[in-house]
């Protein structure tokens, strides 16, 4: 079963810290082999968290207030959390 990565990101999928950002991750899971999918979620449309966070470039957030959340959430649930 293949692990979830959630990225929370607002900027524009053509800003160069967007793909850098993307870019970066999907080298670390190919050179790990790693069963992970890595998913992009805007902070306005967050829903679930997955097996672990990245909080990404591009403050402001659209919603401050859920970015804050899902870092609270995830260190409660002792989920891996990396903050760029």
């Amino acid at each position: 079963m293949s692990r979830v990565i959630t990225v929370l990101m607002d900027l524009s999928e053509q800003d160069a810290s967007f793909r850098y950002t993307v870019d970066a991750l999907d080298h670390a899971v190919a050179a790990a082999s790693s069963d992970v999918v890595v998913r992009i979620v805007r902070t306005d449309e967050i829903d679930v968290l997955g097996d672990g966070v990245v909080i990404g470039p591009g403050s402001p957030y659209r919603d401050a207030a859920a970015a804050e959340d899902v870092i609270r959430t995830a260190r409660e649930k002792g989920l891996p959390l990396v903050g760029t």
